[in-house]
């Protein structure tokens, strides 16, 4: 278990504050999932080659959705102040439902 990760994305340099915007972390969430899917029988194979395949394409569509996110605070304005007490709440959050 870590104890979090260090994320440093750059927002997309045009990004719209529309429904296609909103919709995109979705998307790339489910193709997060699908990933999983696709690779859950190959997580605890003993063929290097397949478990390095599995875990590049769902680190991948994960930084996609991470991408998409961070694209989405930046179309509606947020700034980092307002990004730090949103984990900050996230955290507390949490703490309280006894998940950190």
């Amino acid at each position: 278990m870590t104890d979090g990760y260090l994320l440093n994305l750059r927002t997309f340099r045009e990004v719209r504050d529309d429904k296609a915007q909103a919709l995109k972390p979705l998307e790339e969430a489910a193709e997060a999932f699908g990933a999983w899917q696709l690779h859950d029988g190959v997580r605890q194979s003993q063929i290097m080659t397949a478990r390095r395949a599995y875990r590049q394409d769902l680190i991948d569509e994960c930084m996609d959705v991470v991408q998409a996110v961070v694209n989405l605070l930046d179309a509606e304005g947020f700034t980092q102040e307002d990004v730090d007490a949103a984990i900050g709440r996230c955290n507390a959050r949490n703490w309280e439902r006894g998940r950190l």
